[in-house]
């Protein structure tokens, strides 16, 4: 049994055009404890919806919200508001937002903010929340007198550990990061990704690690995920679809980032993401991929198995000749 089994999970936006399928179908597990799963893709391919939806944090234009997030086998989804925020909520799935360092009160001291969710647990005193934020920042790498401080006396990368001390401070087993480095410089993202390296071998703690940054991807996780367009267009080990990526959609992305030696250059991805109000027939890449042929046009295609729990959504790797058509490059 899986450790947070997500299944067809939709997420759409009501607009004065129609619905935006932010999150469309998307289906993926973690599968145990000290699993780190990341997901990479562009902007606008849904990533920070999916985070939304799994923590059931929705805004109130919503139009379609549904599929099933199991956590060891209870569907979350069956669950009341009340007691998924009571049970699951921080307890169980905790949520570093993107841009955490900007989420913090000014006026409050730090301490304070960390231990917020604490204080509403019956039993739980001033004292004993005060010894739990000490111990937390120490967890992520800060001095124990920075509880005491304010916002505006901390660093960036200090706000942003403040921020995953904050997630922890329930003690969940799934941690879902949505950009945690993406404003840091380059030194102090290597800090905050050996912490949760960290947290992950010695915490044992699952992390969701969402980014576009497919070398911080392939320096944390156990396994990817590519979003394009509100879907997964591929998905498998981090040993298999970094070295080889099977989705043309990948294979631009990865062809894209710069290399320290070598004398090929970064190549790069023409075109925009789809419209996800009226997205194109077929499949959702198919105006900006080279190898675009007749199926592409007009079937959205399965997850297709390309190895050893590695799949793709992609027409070039379906096992029927007649069924596809001749594979000519547009």
């Amino acid at each position: 049994m899986a450790l947070l089994d997500v299944r067809d999970l939709k997420l759409h936006y009501a607009t004065p055009e129609g619905p935006l399928r932010a999150v469309d179908g998307v289906s993926f597990i973690i599968a145990e404890p000290g699993e780190a799963v990341g997901i990479v893709g562009e902007s606008g391919s849904g990533k920070t919806s999916l985070a939304s939806a799994i923590m059931r944090l929705l805004p109130t234009n919503v139009s379609c919200y549904e599929g099933q997030v199991l956590y060891k086998g209870t569907d979350l989804m069956k669950l009341s508001d009340e007691a998924f925020r009571r049970d699951i909520r921080s307890r169980t799935i905790a949520l570093v937002a993107q841009g955490a360092m900007n989420t913090l009160n000014p006026v409050l001291r730090v301490g304070f903010q960390i231990t917020e969710r604490l204080l509403l647990e019956p039993g739980v005193g001033k004292e004993e929340a005060s010894r739990r934020a000490e111990d937390l920042v120490e967890r992520v790498g800060l001095a124990r007198e920075v509880v005491q401080r304010y916002p505006h006396e901390l660093s960036g990368g200090m706000k942003q550990r403040v921020g995953i001390a904050m997630a922890l401070v329930m003690s969940p087993q799934v941690l879902i990061l949505d950009e945690p480095t993406s404003a840091l410089d380059v030194s102090v993202q290597a800090q905050v990704m050996n912490l949760l390296k960290q947290l992950k071998r010695d915490a044992g703690l699952a992390m969701l690690f969402i980014t576009h940054d497919i070398a911080l991807a392939s320096d944390l996780c156990d396994r990817i995920l590519v979003a394009y367009g509100g879907q997964l267009v591929e998905q498998g080990s981090a040993d298999s679809v970094l070295p080889g990526p099977k989705h043309p959609y990948t294979q631009k992305l990865i062809a894209s980032i710069p290399r320290l030696h070598g004398a090929n250059k970064p190549d790069f991805l023409s075109g925009t993401s789809p419209d996800l109000v009226s997205p194109p027939s077929g499949c959702r890449f198919r105006e900006r991929c080279p190898h675009a042929f007749e199926p592409c046009e007009s079937k959205d295609p399965p997850a297709i198995k390309v190895g050893k729990e590695h799949t793709a959504r992609c027409w070039l790797y379906q096992s029927d000749p007649v069924a596809a058509g001749e594979k000519t490059a547009r």
